[in-house]
C-alpha cells in the first residue's frame, strides 16, 4: 500500500477541521529564528511547496526517530509550552507491561512476560510454555519479533520477519540461543512473552487493532476495531488482510449477532480501561492504537500499544467516512488542546 494516503487524508482533515497543517523534520527547525522551514500543500496550485512558518501551537508528532536531534526538539518544544497531541511519541513494551500489571482489571489480560537478560531466562520460559515470543522493547510494526516453539520430537523452531518470513530449526538449545542472540544483539532491552493463543484460519494468525482517539470535545472515540489475518506460518500479522470487527466475527468465524454484540461490549470496556491506564501513567493522549487478541474461549489478551498508528488496517477495512474521522479527530483534538490551555 502506498503510504502517501496518510498525507492525502491529513490534508483533507486539515481543511475540514480548519487547522493549518505543515510538515517538518529536525533539520528544518531554527531555534535562533524561532521558525520552521515546512512543507505544505498549496491548494491554489495543487502541489506541495515549502515556506517558512512560525513555531506550531500544537505538535502532531509522527516522527519515528529517536535520534538526539529529534529528542532535543521534543524537549525544547515542551519547555516552550508547545503541547503534543500525545504525551509520549513511543512506548517501552516492558515499562507498559509493568504499568498495566498494576491494574486489577487489565492484569488477567496480560501474557506472562520477563526481561531477557540471560540464556536461562529464555530456556525457562520455553520449557514452561513451549511457545514464546521474544521482542525488542522499543521496536514497532513487527520489527525485532521472534517466535520460538519447542518441538515435541525435540529441538526448537524459530521464525521472524525481515522483509519476508525467515524460519528455521535448532536441534540444541545453545544453537537456538545463538540465533536469538544474533538477531537481538544490537537491541538495548528485550523481553520474552508467553505466546498468546491466537485464533487462526488455515494456520494464518489473527489479531486485532483498535484505533482509539479523542475528538474535538476531548471525548474518547473508538473509531474502528480491525481484525487482521496474517500470512501463513507468520509470527506476526504484518501485510495482513483486514476486516471490521463485527463483519469478521460473523462472516469468518460464524459468530451469532448476540455473541458478537456481547464480545464487542467486553472488548470496548477492555480498550477504554487500557487507554485510561496509559493516560494515568504517561499523560494525555489524542490517539493510541491498541493491539489485542481473542482466543477460542473469548478471552481477551493485550499485545501492545502504539503511539503512532499507521492506520493501514483501518484504511483496508473501513469505509471512507470512518477513515476520514480517524484523520480528522487528532486535528479537532488539537483545537481542543489549544482552546482549553
Amino acid at each position: 500500500m502506498d503510504s502517501n494516503f496518510r498525507f492525502i487524508e491529513l490534508h483533507r482533515a486539515s481543511q475540514q477541521a480548519g487547522v493549518p497543517l505543515y510538515y517538518f523534520s529536525a533539520r528544518d527547525v531554527s531555534f535562533k529564528k524561532r521558525t520552521i522551514r515546512g512543507t505544505y500543500y498549496n491548494e491554489q496550485y495543487m502541489k506541495w511547496e515549502r515556506k517558512t512558518f512560525p513555531f506550531p501551537d500544537i505538535l502532531y508528532d509522527r516522527c519515528g526517530s529517536m535520534s538526539w536531534e529529534a529528542q532535543e526538539i521534543r524537549k525544547r518544544f515542551s519547555r516552550m509550552g508547545i503541547k503534543p497531541i500525545n504525551a509520549q511519541n513511543t512506548f517501552d513494551k516492558w515499562d507498559v507491561y509493568l504499568k498495566l500489571l498494576e491494574n486489577e482489571k487489565i492484569n488477567p489480560h496480560l501474557p506472562m512476560t520477563v526481561r531477557f537478560r540471560s540464556r536461562d531466562d529464555l530456556r525457562d520460559l520455553v520449557m514452561l510454555y513451549d511457545q514464546v515470543y521474544v521482542k525488542s522493547v522499543n521496536k514497532s510494526r513487527g520489527r525485532k519479533v521472534m517466535r520460538i516453539t519447542r518441538l515435541p520430537e525435540g529441538g526448537y523452531k524459530y521464525s521472524f520477519y525481515v522483509n519476508d518470513i525467515v524460519s528455521g530449526t535448532a536441534r540444541r538449545f545453545q544453537d537456538l540461543f545463538k540465533v536469538a542472540y544474533a538477531f537481538f544483539r544490537y537491541e538495548d532491552q528485550v523481553i520474552i512473552q508467553e505466546a498468546i493463543p491466537l485464533l487462526k484460519i488455515d494456520d494464518r494468525p489473527i489479531d486485532f487493532r483498535a484505533e482509539i482517539q479523542r475528538n474535538g470535545q476531548g471525548k474518547l472515540d473508538i473509531v474502528g476495531i480491525c481484525a487482521r489475518i496474517g500470512q501463513p506460518h507468520s509470527p506476526i500479522t504484518i501485510h495482513s488482510e483486514a476486516y471490521p470487527f463485527e463483519q469478521f466475527l460473523q462472516e469468518h468465524l460464524d459468530y451469532g449477532k448476540k455473541h458478537t454484540e456481547r464480545l464487542r461490549e467486553e472488548v470496548e470496556d477492555f480498550l477504554v480501561t487500557v487507554y485510561h491506564c496509559m493516560e494515568k501513567h504517561y499523560g494525555p493522549f489524542g490517539e493510541i492504537g491498541i493491539d489485542f487478541a481473542i482466543d477460542e474461549q473469548d478471552n481477551i489478551w493485550f499485545i501492545e500499544c502504539n503511539a503512532k498508528s499507521a492506520k493501514v488496517s483501518l484504511y483496508k477495512a473501513y469505509d471512507k467516512e470512518t477513515v476520514q474521522r480517524a484523520f480528522t479527530n487528532p486535528l479537532e483534538y488539537a483545537k481542543y488542546l489549544f482552546q482549553h490551555g
